[in-house]
């Protein structure tokens, strides 16, 4: 049975998306999300590394700015829909209690031709679109954590269609809207893996953490130490990892020394110009900029910057 849920606040909104994997994330269940991993929403939903969920940053932030002027883009592309923006005093959470699955849909639309439908509309910067979106210039396909969000939401909200429209800002603003098919199989794989996971959580049993994408989370898990102490005398596995840290700090201290060096002999043949002209075009800059006042009184320091290879 599917809840509809009206949001009173965003301690509200974020209350109840706290009991649930939502749409957005539900893409870490299939270890494809770009952002959010297996063992990251593990470590959240089990209450053992605060509520990213809470954090606002910039690629959040232009999102939040953004939506209004994607509905009203929108709007403009379908005159014929039928369009309400879920947001503000009319925001709906809709939710699975059964699967514990919730989503949030940005836009709720009633095609005449498709009956509902939702629109999960996405900022993107230009170079991401490129590269994520639209590589080498073929078909527009969204990443799959986000069609996975699409399709999460359209079956939340009984609708017969889904579709995601990245707002694309440059010089202009472009939102090309993409249809995402609600596959039954897909809804029932996310149903199992959202059931599993939560058992997990249930018996405290954390997935496996990247430690190439899980850092983060376990300095939120472990922010402060706790005065025990822990005996790793048989753990073999320990003693790779310090050998392996003091050879990349010798590495860093090498890298570091030889770029030092590097640097010293663009700056000797820089001597007091600001900017070296390169051929074809390019430039090595050496300006003077004013260093803000910490510990040390404020100063001015040159700052080099050198083009990459053509």
């Amino acid at each position: 049975m599917i809840e509809e849920i009206k949001i009173r606040s965003t301690v509200d909104w974020h209350r109840q998306r706290a009991r649930d994997v939502t749409a957005s994330v539900v893409g870490a269940l299939l270890d494809c999300h770009e952002f959010v991993t297996r063992f990251d929403l593990w470590a959240q939903k089990a209450g053992v590394a605060g509520d990213a969920d809470l954090d606002e940053n910039e690629a959040i932030r232009r999102g939040r700015l953004l939506e209004p002027v994607g509905v009203q883009i929108l709007r403009e592309l379908r005159p014929d829909w039928q369009i309400t923006h879920n947001t503000g005093r009319s925001t709906v959470y809709f939710r699975d209690r059964e699967y514990r699955l919730g989503a949030t849909p940005d836009v709720i639309a009633i095609d005449p031709v498709r009956g509902k439908g939702i629109v999960q509309l996405k900022s993107v910067e230009p170079s991401a679109f490129r590269r994520k979106w639209q590589p080498d210039d073929g078909p527009i396909e969204p990443p799959l954590w986000i069609a996975l969000q699409a399709t999460i939401e359209g079956y939340l909200t009984g609708s017969s269609w889904a579709a995601v429209a990245p707002i694309v800002v440059g010089h202009g603003i472009r939102m090309p809207i993409i249809d995402v098919p609600i596959l039954p199989g897909v809804v029932e794989r996310l149903q199992d893996e959202s059931l599993a996971f939560w058992q997990s959580v249930s018996d405290g049993q954390a997935p496996a953490a990247n430690y190439s994408r899980d850092a983060d989370t376990i300095e939120r898990m472990y922010s402060s130490d706790d005065g025990e102490e822990i005996d790793l005398s048989r753990d073999n596995r320990v003693l790779d990892l310090i050998a392996k840290h003091h050879e990349l700090r010798q590495a860093a201290k090498a890298t570091a020394a030889e770029l030092a060096a590097v640097d010293a002999e663009i700056k000797h043949k820089m001597a007091g110009a600001t900017i070296g002209h390169l051929a074809g075009g390019q430039k090595i800059t050496w300006r003077q900029q004013r260093r803000a006042a910490f510990h040390a009184p404020a100063s001015l320091i040159r700052v080099l910057r050198v083009p990459p290879p053509e």
